[in-house]
């Protein structure tokens, strides 16, 4: 199927029970067709938790909310199961209408191995105009037994029209606790000494703290916290401080790091509101607190979107001087619009 990838094994789930058991809940009283929205920031399970919903939903007798693992449903891999589709972008910019065709041919069969169909689609907010009203049309005349999953970490990018079919459940950031265990679990080599003075750091996000334990982001780190404290109480960055305090920002692979740095910061302090942790410190900068405290989660979910662009546009824009300058012009407008 173009656009689709194969399925990796999966992660231990943690972190997600409140929104796995509503999502269990609904089924069992008897929803088997119609579409869900994941919408939380990068790398905190949504996928996770999709593969795994998908997994005990295609299951012939689930045992506590868990797929049995006997059934022939059960012992066929997600990536060859006849009642499962995976749609993400691949290599492309965009997922684009052929791709969702292909995923959308055969939802009006009967499923073969399963009491429903389920399809994910990740990174939902990259469908072009064109895919989405194709899926849409899909929805507003559902099969009786297909169930979408779609994926996001920027919801207000999704076409309107289709964003009003979806029932959205919100994935926050993991705890830190539940970011330890999921640490040691997947990279026992490392010890937790090491671990653990990064968890803070990475703001809820695994994919993240993948980054944080790669020696050589300490200096992205610590270029960051210096970068941080250009900004000043009123939103706006002292640019020549910037360029003193970060001077690798012109190669590519630092810039990337730098705008990861800064979101698992603006992921640490929306922690930190939850009551999940100590207010993130970065050199006396207010930037954590005024997000937090200031901005709805629409607003944060596009200031983590505006980050994405960034990163798409410095793959072809050299000018990462102008890319800056446009982060903080976004979250001037949007502490402006927010307010405190």
């Amino acid at each position: 199927m173009k656009g689709a990838s194969s399925v990796p094994g999966h992660l231990p789930l943690r972190g997600h029970d409140l929104q796995v058991e509503t999502l269990l809940r609904i089924v069992r009283e008897g929803l088997t067709s119609g579409a869900f929205l994941f919408w939380g920031p990068e790398g905190v399970g949504k996928r996770t938790a999709a593969l795994f919903l998908c997994r005990t939903l295609l299951c012939a007798a689930p045992t506590g909310g868990s797929p049995c693992g006997e059934c022939p449903s059960c012992r066929t891999p997600l990536e060859r199961h006849p009642d499962f589709r995976l749609l993400d972008r691949g290599e492309a910019a965009s997922i684009g209408i052929d791709a969702v065709r292909s995923l959308l041919s055969g939802t009006l069969e009967a499923p073969l191995l399963s009491p429903l169909k389920a399809a994910v689609i990740d990174e939902a907010h990259l469908l072009t105009p064109e895919a989405a009203n194709s899926l849409l049309k899909t929805l507003e005349e559902p099969a009786g037994t297909q169930l979408f999953f779609l994926l996001t970490s920027a919801p207000d990018r999704l076409l309107p029209t289709l964003k009003s079919r979806l029932l959205k459940l919100r994935f926050r950031p993991l705890s830190e606790s539940d970011l330890l265990i999921l640490s040691e679990e997947l990279f026992p080599e490392i010890p937790r000494e090491q671990i653990s003075p990064l968890i803070p750091e990475a703001g809820g996000s695994l994919s993240r703290l993948v980054l944080l334990l790669d020696p050589s982001s300490r200096e992205i780190r610590e270029g960051t916290s210096r970068f941080l404290g250009a900004f000043r109480s009123r939103g706006v960055a002292d640019m020549a401080a910037v360029s003193e305090a970060f001077s690798p920002l012109s190669e590519k692979e630092s810039f990337d790091r730098f705008l990861d740095a800064l979101e698992r910061l603006l992921l640490s302090a929306e922690r930190h509101l939850a009551g999940e942790g100590p207010e993130p410190a970065w050199e006396g900068s207010p930037l954590p607190g005024r997000y937090a405290e200031g901005l709805p989660d629409f607003a944060r979910a596009q200031i983590h979107d505006r980050i994405g662009d960034m990163r798409r546009m410095a793959v072809h824009n050299p000018n990462r001087g102008l890319a800056l300058e446009q982060i903080f012009w976004q979250l001037e407008q949007a502490f402006s619009a927010g307010g405190r």
